[in-house]
């Protein structure tokens, strides 16, 4: 019998998993369910070394023998510093050594508790990855605990090998009930170690057979030819669609073009456009949210494709992680397929994402953002700040000369118009940064910086203070929300760009905007330019949520729609789809 314990029960089999077999256990009392545990299965050899510094490195000299990872384990208290000298020759000896230290809960540290001291950070400097483990007490600390001892197992063996350490904190060593016969299903993550083995392309190409494939491409720049012709092959073999925001700098006839719209729409509701697997490629995405919640109640498996190899979970579903490039993995993919999947899935998605339309509104933000979008020139470059308007411009569409950037990485809003000041300085062709607010009042000084270039053009959408945050408050909250939570103010640009002598020119309304923007994009223009157009962030909130309200609760009679199935028939025929 097993420890009836989920964190116990999950720890012995993910290491079953992934073949750790050998266990070098000191005595002590604090580890007490895992020893017995570990008693009951025949799978692991246990060994007994009672002092910690010798039983570290016997574990090594196993490893040494065998070629494969052990662990030991050890009592809460000074008896896990006794393992630091094993553990920094396993470092620089690159051997997979488990180095796994019961703990006591961390908040008793510091409390006059007995055996206990920050054991989180013991062998920091000298080993491949930390893990710091948690009592299961919901879904969430189960995800957690699962994912970050997946990930530690995985680092042992990767890179040459090297050690690493699973801190397991525990309320209580008594009063432990061994009712448990079996050990659960655990979710195992593989990642493919591909400079050491070639993954079975033909068994990975096997798997995507037959099964409705969602890519997800991030952000990223655009990719060239032979990625874009790798990805043609790969979405022709098998049933898959592929959704990427404006941030992917991709173009291709099975994307989807408004992710976010359609991700929110009634369109994409049903069974029957959920996936079976989902792989995601490139960097963050401005739609994680509505695909979270696109997904919530699907079956399916994830598989990241990425260089740096990285166990990012973001659906709680992770199994494999290829760290390579996009291309190299379609490609071997692709040419070990054996036949073409049928594009039932892929069909289904783009008819359905093709009849969502774009928002049409009166004076506002998103007139303002989709103006100046129709009216960028090709071949210019778009930076986008964060908050709204890195949003608002997804349910648009962009030409597909036209690189979009933004700084999503943390999807903060200091330094957005620094970025792409610095972007236009290195470049020739007209950049365009469309910002609102508060984030260009944050960033002001940036226009400051010397040999301003010339071919920057600044759209400012100014509401008085940040919608974004204002959106979700209560009525009865409006008076402290203007002060402290949206940052409401009266102030504009218009004194400070002036005093630089950038080119300023202010929309108050509608009649304005088309003359407006048309000075933005002039291409003959010689100097920097700034368009600042003033809405009401109340009204832009309100445009905002009545466009998703009309895509959720579908078409009507609304033009829109009509519009959408006539653009939806062409894209179809140009698929050559017939619905």
């Amino acid at each position: 019998m097993y420890a009836n314990d989920p964190l116990v029960l999950e720890l012995l089999a993910l290491l079953k998993a992934h073949d750790v077999r050998n266990i070098v256990i000191s005595p002590g009392s604090r580890h007490y369910a895992f020893t017995r545990s570990f008693e009951n299965d025949d799978f692991f050899t246990l060994h007994s070394v009672v002092d910690e510094r010798s039983a570290a490195f016997y574990a090594l000299g196993l490893i040494q023998a065998t070629g494969f990872p052990a662990a030991t384990i050890c009592t809460s208290g000074t008896a896990a510093a006794n393992y630091g000298s094993a553990v920094a020759e396993a470092y620089y000896q690159k051997l997979p050594l488990v180095v796994l230290t019961t703990d006591r809960l961390p908040e008793y540290l510091n409390q006059m508790e007995d055996q206990m001291f920050d054991q989180t950070r013991l062998f920091e400097g000298f080993t491949r990855h930390t893990a710091h483990l948690r009592p299961i007490m919901s879904a969430r600390d189960a995800w957690y605990c699962n994912r970050v001892i997946n990930e530690a197992l995985i680092e042992c063996k990767t890179g040459g090998g090297g050690p690493v350490h699973v801190n397991i904190p525990l309320e209580s060593h008594t009063g432990i009930r061994f009712t448990a016969k079996t050990l659960p299903k655990a979710r195992v993550i593989v990642r493919h170690n591909m400079e050491v083995e070639t993954p079975d392309w033909r068994a990975t190409a096997s798997r995507l057979r037959k099964k409705k494939v969602l890519l997800v491409w991030g952000q990223g720049p655009r990719p060239d030819g032979a990625t874009l012709a790798a990805l043609d092959d790969f979405t022709s073999t098998f049933d898959c669609v592929v959704l990427a925001d404006h941030l992917a700098n991709l173009h291709q006839d099975r994307r989807v073009e408004n992710p976010l719209s359609y991700l929110k729409s009634k369109e994409s509701k049903g069974a029957h456009l959920q996936p079976d697997l989902v792989l995601t490629v490139g960097g963050n995405i401005v739609f994680k949210d509505e695909l979270k919640n696109f997904l919530k109640d699907a079956q399916f498996e994830h598989w990241r494709i990425d260089p740096d190899g990285g166990i990012a979970d973001p659906f709680r579903k992770l199994t494999n992680v290829f760290p390579t490039e996009p291309r190299p993995f379609l490609q071997a993919v692709t040419s070990a397929a054996e036949s073409r999947s049928a594009s039932v899935y892929a069909e289904r998605t783009i008819s359905a994402a093709i009849t969502v339309p774009a928002p049409e509104a009166p004076h506002g933000e998103l007139a303002t953002i989709g103006v100046l979008l129709r009216s960028l020139p090709k071949g210019s470059a778009l930076h986008i700040a964060n908050s709204a308007p890195i949003r608002m411009t997804q349910l648009f569409e962009i030409d597909d000369s036209i690189d979009v950037f933004c700084n999503r990485g943390v999807n903060g809003i200091d330094g957005c118009m620094s970025t792409a000041i610095g972007y236009a300085a290195a470049v020739g062709r007209p950049t365009y940064l469309i910002i609102g607010d508060l984030t260009f009042f944050y960033d002001m000084n940036s226009l400051w910086i010397r040999h301003l270039p010339d071919n920057l053009r600044i759209l400012l959408l100014n509401n008085e203070g940040g919608a974004i945050m204002h959106s979700p408050l209560p009525a009865s909250y409006t008076v402290a929300a203007q002060q402290h939570v949206t940052a409401g103010h009266n102030t504009t640009a218009q004194g400070w760009v002036q005093s630089l002598s950038i080119d300023y020119r202010p929309v108050m309304s509608a009649d304005g905007l088309t003359d407006g923007i048309s000075w933005l994009t002039d291409p003959f223009a010689g100097s920097t330019r700034l368009l600042e157009v003033f809405t009401e962030k109340v009204s832009d909130i309100h445009q905002l949520k009545s466009y998703y309200l009309s895509i959720l609760e579908g078409p009507g009679s609304n033009s829109l729609w009509r519009r959408g199935m006539r653009f939806a028939k062409k894209v179809l025929r140009r698929l050559g789809i017939r619905r």
